[in-house]
């Protein structure tokens, strides 16, 4: 990391600016490096977060498929049963 003396010796306007203010220069530079340094930190942060919420969102979408495909079967098995039933109550009432 560049020192303020550094930054202010090779020219960096902005760090050579803020040096010319003594103290108050040099707390506003740490300050400006500190949120750049905690801006990075939350973006870096928010990546991994959507990411990750990426991630859980397409498990999610996995197993809701795989949910659906099996109450299809069971679906279809319990609609069979239901007419099978029907058909017997139907061949009852006619006796």
């Amino acid at each position: 990391m560049i020192t303020v003396a550094q930054a202010a010796a090779v020219g960096d306007p902005f760090a050579g600016g803020l040096v010319q203010y003594g103290a108050l220069g040099l707390l506003a530079l740490g300050l400006a490096i500190a949120v750049k340094v905690l801006f990075a930190r939350t973006t870096a942060n928010a990546d991994a977060e959507r990411h990750r919420a990426d991630r859980l969102e397409e498990e999610l979408r996995r197993i809701n498929t795989a949910i659906q495909d099996r109450q299809l079967g069971v679906l279809a098995e319990a609609t069979r049963v239901l007419s099978q039933v029907l058909e017997e109550m139907r061949r009852e009432d006619r006796r």
